[in-house]
């Protein structure tokens, strides 16, 4: 897969979070690949404009299932990922390869791209991991192309849906009587615990 010649037939895709890591696996990865960072999160929730802090979400949950709300692109998002999608319809490319962190956050960052992927018409999409950024791992990353982990992914929807429920509120009320720092993740743990 490495080092490909340019001869124009197959280029693949590899998206990262950050820039400086895409400019590093580019040079492993060679000719035949494009290698581009998403910078974090492209997707977010939405909020009300309407309140004097625009932190009040704006979406409906049932007791049975997670709210599923219209995710609004996070700022300078809809550009970067624009201007991806734009870059890889050009180039014709055949493979995508998210490899975004290995942890709940990157899992839900390559959900969003994916949807956001397939929406545009790409098949062929994989969800890749590696903890270093050597030659050897992101190679064995790609060989060992996988799927989203769709539970890593609810688990970050439902930290996001309680930070909005909760912890906005929480870290409110601490800010206005003067009271120590709230965690707005760790406030709706508690909450529930009780």
């Amino acid at each position: 897969m490495f080092g490909r010649p340019p001869d124009g037939k197959i280029v693949d895709l590899l998206i990262v979070e950050s820039g400086a890591k895409s400019k590093t696996i580019q040079k492993y990865l060679g000719k035949g690949w494009i290698v581009a960072a998403s910078n974090g999160h492209v997707r977010d929730l939405p909020t009300s404009r309407k309140t004097k802090d625009g932190k009040k979400a704006m979406w409906a949950s049932t007791a049975d299932k997670l709210p599923n709300p219209k995710w609004e692109w996070t700022e300078n998002s809809e550009r970067t990922i624009g201007n991806l999608l734009s870059k890889a319809q050009e180039k014709n490319v055949e493979n995508i390869y998210i490899a975004t962190d290995p942890d709940r956050e990157g899992e839900f960052i390559a959900w969003q791209l994916k949807l956001i992927f397939e929406e545009a018409g790409f098949e062929q999409i994989w969800r890749v991991t590696f903890n270093e950024i050597t030659k050897t791992a992101v190679q064995a990353a790609i060989d060992a192309k996988g799927d989203v982990n769709h539970n890593l992914v609810s688990a970050a929807m439902v930290r996001r849906f309680m930070d909005r429920l909760v912890g906005f509120r929480a870290s409110k009320f601490s800010r206005s009587w003067s009271l120590p720092a709230m965690g707005r993740v760790q406030t709706p743990t508690l909450w529930i615990h009780r």
